[in-house]
C-alpha cells in the first residue's frame, strides 16, 4: 500500500507513522507537511513540504505528489486538511482513494453550532447559544446562571482551545496570577468586557459549563456504523494538549458515541469528545490513538478503504482493544 499522510508534524504523527510501519513494514508513506521541521519528515518513506491547507493550491499540490508518487490513498491527519481534502473528494478520487467522510459531514463536525443544531431535539445537550456582540452574550450567559454557574464561550469553528475560556465570579484572580499557568483559561464577565471594549465581537458559542470527567470515543466507522470503538479517559493536560491517556471500559460513552453517529454518520476514524455524559465537539479526523501489537485502528481503517478487509473483518478486532493501557506524551526533539 502506498499512502500520502498528511499533516506530519501534528502531536499523533510520530506514533501513527511508528504504528502503521509495524504493521505493515512494506507499506510506502509520503509524508506532508507545510514547512520541513516537522518529525515525521525524518520518519517517512519520502517527504514533500505543501502549502497550507488554506491556500488556494494545496489540493491541486496533493493531487500533483499523488500521481508522481502513484499513491493508493491520501490520509488526511489534520482538521484543515481535511475540511479540503474531503471538499475536494470528488476531484482527489478520480486518482487515488480519500480516507474521508462526506464533506457535508465534516462541515457538520468542524462548526460546532451547526454540530448541536444538527442533533437537536434527536439526543440530549448542553444548552448553548450563539451571539455576535457583548450584550447577547450576557444575555446568553444569564440565561445560564450566571454569575452562580460558570458557563463557556468559544468560536464555533477552532483548533484547539484557541478562543475558549471559562467565565467565572469564582476564580481567585491572585491564585490564578502566581500559581496558574500563563494561559489560563478563566476570565470574569468584567475582564471580557474591558478587553472587547471598543472592538467588534467574533462570533461565540456561549454553553453550560460542563462538569465531570472527560473521555473520547474513537471508532472505526462505515456510514456511521461502528465496527470497533475504544473509550479513553484523559489523565493530565499541559499547553493546551493532552498529555495522557488510558484505555477503559465504558459501554455508557460507547453507546452516546453510537447515537451521535446514527444522527452524522461518518466513516472511519473520528474523535467523539464527551464531558459529563454529553458530546463535547466531534473530530472529523484520526485522533490520538493508544495502539497495541493487534490494535492499529487507523490501519483497519486504511484496510477498509482499499478494500483489503470487509466490515466483518474489521470488527474481530474489537476483542483486542487494550483495555487499562495508558499512554504519555513528552517533549523530544530532532537535531539536524
Amino acid at each position: 500500500m502506498r499512502i500520502l499522510l498528511t499533516g506530519i508534524g501534528c502531536p499523533g504523527g510520530h506514533a501513527l507513522i511508528t504504528n502503521l510501519k509495524l504493521q505493515d513494514p512494506e507499506m510506502f508513506i509520503l509524508g506532508t507537511n507545510a514547512h520541513e521541521q516537522a518529525v515525521g519528515s525524518r520518519m517517512c518513506d519520502a517527504f514533500e513540504e505543501t502549502p497550507w491547507a488554506y491556500e488556494k493550491n494545496y489540493v491541486d499540490t496533493i493531487i500533483e505528489l499523488v500521481k508522481k508518487y502513484e499513491i493508493d490513498i491520501v490520509f488526511p491527519q489534520t482538521s484543515w486538511e481535511m475540511f479540503e481534502l474531503s471538499k475536494a473528494g470528488d476531484e482527489v478520487r478520480k486518482h487515488c482513494r480519500l480516507l474521508a467522510s462526506d464533506h457535508e459531514l465534516v462541515n457538520v463536525c468542524e462548526n460546532k453550532y451547526l454540530m448541536y443544531e444538527h442533533l437537536k431535539g434527536k439526543m440530549d445537550l448542553p444548552k448553548y447559544y450563539l451571539v455576535n456582540t457583548i450584550e447577547e452574550l450576557e444575555e446568553a450567559a444569564a440565561k445560564l446562571g450566571y454569575p452562580e454557574n460558570n458557563v463557556v464561550f468559544k468560536p464555533p469553528v477552532g483548533k484547539g482551545n484557541r478562543g475558549v475560556r471559562v467565565m467565572t465570579e469564582k476564580a481567585d484572580r491572585f491564585d490564578l496570577l502566581f500559581n496558574g499557568r500563563p494561559f489560563a483559561k478563566y476570565i470574569s464577565l468584567d475582564e471580557l468586557r474591558k478587553t472587547v471594549e471598543g472592538k467588534e465581537l467574533p462570533e461565540l458559542m456561549v454553553m453550560e459549563y460542563l462538569d465531570g470527567r472527560e473521555y473520547k470515543v474513537n471508532p472505526v466507522l462505515v456510514k456511521g456504523k461502528m465496527l470497533i470503538c475504544s473509550v479513553k479517559d484523559r489523565l493530565n493536560f499541559a499547553s493546551g494538549l493532552a498529555m495522557g491517556f488510558e484505555v477503559i471500559s465504558h459501554d455508557e460513552s460507547v453507546e452516546y458515541g453510537k447515537e451521535v453517529m446514527k444522527h452524522i454518520p461518518m466513516d472511519y476514524c473520528v474523535d467523539i469528545q464527551l464531558r459529563g455524559g454529553v458530546l463535547m465537539e466531534i473530530n472529523p479526523r484520526v485522533s490520538t490513538f493508544i495502539y497495541d501489537e493487534n490494535y492499529c485502528p487507523p490501519y483497519l481503517a486504511l484496510k477498509l478503504a482499499m478494500e483489503e478487509m470487509t466490515e466483518a473483518e474489521v470488527e474481530r478486532y474489537q476483542k483486542n482493544v487494550p483495555i487499562g493501557k495508558k499512554m504519555f506524551r513528552y517533549y523530544g526533539q530532532v537535531d539536524y
